[in-house]
C-alpha cells in the first residue's frame, strides 16, 4: 500500500507580540498521488474574512526513505506559493535547513507598508504553497501532521507582531485516497442510465456514493452506493445503473467517494440529455438469434410536444406481417421491444418501424 509519513508546523519567532481572537484553522489537501508522485496542498482560513496574512515559517516533516524532495528546489517547479501577489511580501522562499524537513519561509516586513495577504473565512480556504515529492517507496507510510504542540509554533498577521493561535488544524492521516481515472454516462433504453468509471488506486476507500440533481438549483438525492473492490495496484472499472422514476431533459450526476475515516471528496458532474436528438432504428441483439431478440428504437421530441403514433412490426421474406411489436403513442425517448420467434420457422425476417414520416427497416435472422 502507498502511505508516506509527512509533518507540518508553522513556526515563528519574535519577542514580541500581540494576541488576538482571530481564529485560523488549517488543513492539507491531496492535489495528486501516483506511484511517482504525491503533491500537497497546505491551506487556511479564519472566522473573520477581514484578518490578513503575515510572517511565517511553515515547516514540513517527511519520511526521507520513501519520499525525495529536492535539495535546491525551483519555485514553480518543486514548490508553487498562493494568494502573495496583491501583498507586497519578500520574496517566499522554501529551503531545506535540516534533514528530513522542508521549511516555507513566508517574511512580511511590518515597516515597509505592507498590505498582506487576506485570509478567507471559513468554510472557505485560502491556498498557502503546493509542494510535491517524488515517491522513492510506494510502500510506506503516509500520514500529514500539523504539529502546533510546538512551542514555537505561530501565524501572524500582516503586521508581524499579531498573532493567531487558536483553531482547529485537521491532520490527514493514513493512506492515500482514491484516484479516480474515469466519470461517464450512458443514456439506455425504458429510461435507464448506465454510469461508469475507473480508479487507479483504492487505498483507504471504502467505496462511491452515487449521487444525482435535475438542475443546478436541486439537492443532490442520494441514489445508491458502491462498495470498494478494487486492488491498489491497478485498474479497477466500477458501474451503476439509474433507472429514471420521472422525465428530465437533463440529469446531472456525480460520486461522493468516501474514505474509511469518513473523509470525502466529490468527482466531476457529469450531465447526461435523456431526450433523442434524432430518430434511429437499432440492430437487434442478438442477431442471428433463437427463439428471441430485442429492438431498440429512438423518437426525438417535437416542435408541438405531443406524443406520436408509433409502429414496430415484423414481417417475413416475403413480406406477410408476423407480429405487431408496437402500436401506441410515444413521448420523445429511447425504447427497446423484445420479439420471441418461438414457433417460427428459420430464416431471414424483417422488422420496421413507422414514426411520424420516419420509416426504416432492418433485417434480422432466426435459427434453430
Amino acid at each position: 500500500m502507498m502511505q508516506f509519513k509527512v509533518f507540518l508546523v508553522i513556526v515563528l519567532i519574535l519577542t514580541s507580540s500581540f494576541i488576538i481572537p482571530a481564529t485560523i484553522n488549517g488543513r492539507f489537501s491531496i492535489v495528486q498521488n501516483s506511484n511517482n508522485e504525491f503533491i500537497v496542498l497546505g491551506q487556511i482560513n479564519t472566522n473573520t474574512g477581514t484578518d490578513d496574512l503575515g510572517g511565517a515559517t511553515i515547516v514540513f516533516e517527511f519520511d526521507s526513505t520513501t519520499l525525495s524532495f529536492p535539495q535546491y528546489p525551483t519555485n514553480g517547479d518543486d514548490y508553487i506559493f498562493h494568494n502573495f501577489n496583491n501583498g507586497s511580501y519578500s520574496p517566499a522562499t522554501v529551503t531545506r535547513p535540516m534533514a528530513n524537513k522542508i521549511w516555507v519561509n513566508i517574511d512580511l516586513p511590518y515597516l515597509n507598508n505592507n498590505n498582506g495577504t487576506l485570509v478567507a473565512v471559513s468554510p472557505s480556504w485560502t491556498d498557502v504553497v503546493t509542494i510535491k515529492f517524488d515517491v522513492l517507496d510506494p510502500n510506506g507510510m503516509a500520514s500529514l501532521t500539523w504539529l502546533t504542540t510546538s512551542a514555537f509554533w505561530g501565524i501572524y498577521d500582516a503586521d508581524n507582531l499579531t498573532l493567531w493561535q487558536s483553531g482547529q488544524f485537521e491532520n490527514l492521516f493514513g493512506p492515500l485516497p482514491v484516484e479516480l481515472i474515469s466519470f461517464s454516462g450512458t443514456l439506455l433504453p425504458n429510461d435507464k442510465v448506465l454510469l461508469e468509471w475507473t480508479t487507479a488506486s483504492s487505498l483507504n476507500n471504502s467505496g462511491f456514493e452515487i449521487q444525482k440533481s435535475y438542475t443546478e438549483s436541486d439537492d443532490w438525492e442520494v441514489i445508491g452506493f458502491v462498495e470498494n473492490y478494487g486492488d491498489p495496484s491497478s485498474l479497477i472499472e466500477y458501474s451503476f445503473t439509474d433507472y429514471l422514476n420521472h422525465r428530465s431533459p437533463t440529469i446531472r450526476y456525480r460520486l461522493k467517494s468516501i474514505d474509511y475515516d469518513g473523509s470525502y471528496e466529490y468527482s466531476k458532474i457529469i450531465e447526461i440529455s435523456t431526450e433523442p436528438v434524432n430518430y434511429d432504428l437499432s440492430q437487434n441483439y442478438p442477431n442471428p438469434f433463437n427463439p428471441s431478440t430485442r429492438i431498440r428504437y429512438s423518437i426525438p421530441s417535437n416542435v408541438s410536444g405531443q406524443m406520436l403514433k408509433v409502429t414496430v412490426k415484423v414481417y417475413d421474406i416475403l413480406g406477410n406481417e408476423v407480429e405487431t411489436l408496437v402500436d401506441e403513442n410515444k413521448e420523445s425517448g429511447m425504447y427497446e421491444v423484445e420479439f420471441n420467434a418461438q414457433g417460427l420457422a428459420s430464416g431471414t425476417y424483417i422488422y420496421r418501424i413507422i414514426a411520424d414520416s420516419f420509416v426504416d427497416t432492418k433485417k434480422m435472422i432466426l435459427i434453430r
